[in-house]
């Protein structure tokens, strides 16, 4: 069941990645949703949310990010979008912090230059979005520290795959922001997507 559920995540994730150069307006529209809808899906059959805090929120921040999958396919909605998915961050978090966790020296080092430098390249270009984005920088800053103090506290598979999954979101959040405010290019929506969906796969996988 498992190496099936992952075969379908793997094929409606590339799904959405071909659509969105293919046919953004419509296919798109539809596999978008559906990778995170299958994860979300997966954790209410079978994982242990109900007894387990770090499942409960891990699966609460998948929520929010559907949500806010769904808000971004409309260039209006962009700022609901964007704080939607802080909100699914901030349940991230509360799933790293759940349980054993100390803090992360080098990785803390390492993330916050790594944000301070994009801070640095992405606020001059906001405009008005100037402070939602530096709000948004901060908190995947914290959600990326938070899951390194997990895995520095537990050293553990599951704490190593949820790190992984953590830092690919970063990367998928941090391309997605060059490729806005900064300068677009064409490979740009390939790679947010693949460091998304992989990231987001890491983080659920986690859970099991």
């Amino acid at each position: 069941m498992e190496i099936q559920s992952n075969l379908i995540f793997i094929v409606l994730s590339g799904l959405a990645i071909v659509s969105k150069y293919t046919s953004p307006n419509k296919l798109y529209r539809l596999f978008k949703l559906l990778p995170i809808l299958l994860l979300i899906i997966w954790i209410a059959v079978f994982g242990d949310y109900q007894a387990n805090l770090y499942t409960r929120a891990i699966l609460t921040g998948l929520c929010f990010s559907l949500i806010g999958d769904f808000l971004l396919l409309f260039p209006n909605q962009f700022k609901s979008g964007l704080f939607s998915f802080l909100t699914g961050h901030v349940w991230y978090i509360l799933g790293f912090l759940s349980g054993n966790w100390s803090f992360p020296l080098l990785s803390t080092l390492t993330i916050t230059i790594l944000a301070l430098g994009m801070i640095l390249q992405l606020y001059p270009s906001a405009g008005k979005l100037k402070i939602p984005v530096l709000v948004y920088i901060t908190v995947i800053t914290g959600m990326g520290i938070s899951a390194f103090g997990r895995l520095d506290a537990l050293q553990s598979f599951s704490a190593l795959i949820g790190s992984m999954g953590a830092s690919l979101f970063m990367i998928s959040d941090g391309v997605l922001g060059w490729n806005k405010f900064k300068n677009p290019f064409n490979l740009a929506e390939g790679i947010i997507l693949i460091t998304y969906y992989s990231g987001q796969w890491m983080i659920f996988y986690s859970t099991l």
